[in-house]
């Protein structure tokens, strides 16, 4: 297709022009709605970014939930994004004492001199926190993508957090730095990438209003309340990680039963399609929602370990099980050499 010119500008003054070359690719066909069996939940955790839970349509739990959790990467981005902010006061400052000064002053020029490197400075902050953020997205869809194809879903269930409020970030500020990550920077770009690549491979794509998703029990559908720990069930808080149901009994992690109601809404919107080919919103108390029971299924390893190790060893920075003869290697949009030193 006709390529595209745009020009940038960086934060030194530097000025350059880009050229974008289009590329049209071919992409799948949509499976038809009656031969889709198995709905992929996928929550935006508390703890970790996301918890993804595969069920089928008759209400069975298919294998176990997957935690995508990215404390490290996130204290890296927090650490870049105090590094901007310390640079930022800098800069605020030392406009101010340039501009209390005269306009022939020859300390001028000093200033002059240290606010272009502090800019320069930001700016590649920004870059990095850029680069790391896309790295994680593709990372992140491609984990998604792989675990449909593992468990054979033909429908990706996202919970929709666009009432996400986050007031600031650090400690002490409500929301603190994973709404703050979800809302501006993380969630958005995981989003805009699921949506092209489940276009692309011909994988439907479904939001779910979280409403009730973390605190109500999956397996009987009543209300329940959520608490720090296990150990800690007499005083119930609001974001708290485990969840109890007081009906049934039944306690887990929270965001694991997060990722099966928002699994559960999947199911009640594969349903209508293949009954009526139109659905209609679903709230996590509807009758059409339907409790789903664990049964194992494709939970634990087809071959037993041929050696005596059941936990992971690990050499370096890699972990091996054993009895795994596969495993599949994900890649980001960045090349290989430039994604480890962005990543740690």
């Amino acid at each position: 297709m006709a390529p595209t010119l745009r020009e940038e500008c960086r934060a030194d003054g530097e000025r350059f022009a880009v050229l974008d070359f289009i590329v049209e690719v071919q992409r799948a066909e949509m499976a038809e709605w009656q031969s889709v069996e198995r709905v992929l939940g996928v929550d935006w955790g508390v703890h970790t970014l996301l918890t993804a839970t595969a069920v089928d349509e008759h209400g069975e739990q298919v294998g176990r939930p997957f935690f995508l959790n990215t404390g490290g990467f996130d204290g890296k981005q927090a650490c870049t994004r105090r590094q901007i902010d310390e640079l930022k006061a800098k800069v605020g400052s030392f406009e101010q004492e340039r501009d209390a000064l005269a306009g022939d002053h020859p300390k001028r020029a000093w200033y002059q001199e240290r606010l272009l490197l502090y800019r320069r400075e930001i700016a590649r902050c920004w870059r990095k926190y850029e680069l790391r953020n896309r790295s994680l997205a593709h990372l992140a869809s491609n984990i998604l993508l792989l675990l449909c194809s593992v468990h054979g879903c033909s429908l990706l269930s996202m919970e929709s957090l666009k009432t996400l409020k986050s007031t600031g970030r650090g400690r002490g500020v409500r929301g603190r730095w994973r709404n703050y990550c979800n809302n501006s920077t993380i969630r958005g770009e995981i989003w805009r990438l699921l949506r092209y690549k489940c276009r692309l491979i011909g994988l439907r794509f479904h939001t779910e209003y979280p409403r009730g998703t973390s605190h109500t029990c999956p397996r009987c559908g009543a209300a329940a309340q959520t608490y720090r720990s296990p150990s800690e069930s007499r005083d119930s808080v609001k974001w708290g990680r485990w969840l109890h149901c007081p009906t049934c009994h039944y306690n887990g992690d929270r965001d694991y039963c997060a990722s099966v109601n928002i699994a559960r809404l999947g199911v009640a919107y594969l349903i209508q399609m293949k009954r009526t080919g139109r659905a209609r919103f679903c709230s996590i108390s509807d009758p059409q929602v339907k409790p789903v029971s664990y049964t194992g299924a494709g939970a634990v390893l087809l071959l037993p370990p041929p050696g005596s190790l059941t936990r992971p060893h690990h050499a370096g920075k890699i972990w091996y099980y054993p009895g795994w003869y596969g495993s599949a290697f994900l890649q980001s949009s960045q090349l290989k050499a430039v994604f480890p030193r962005l990543c740690g």
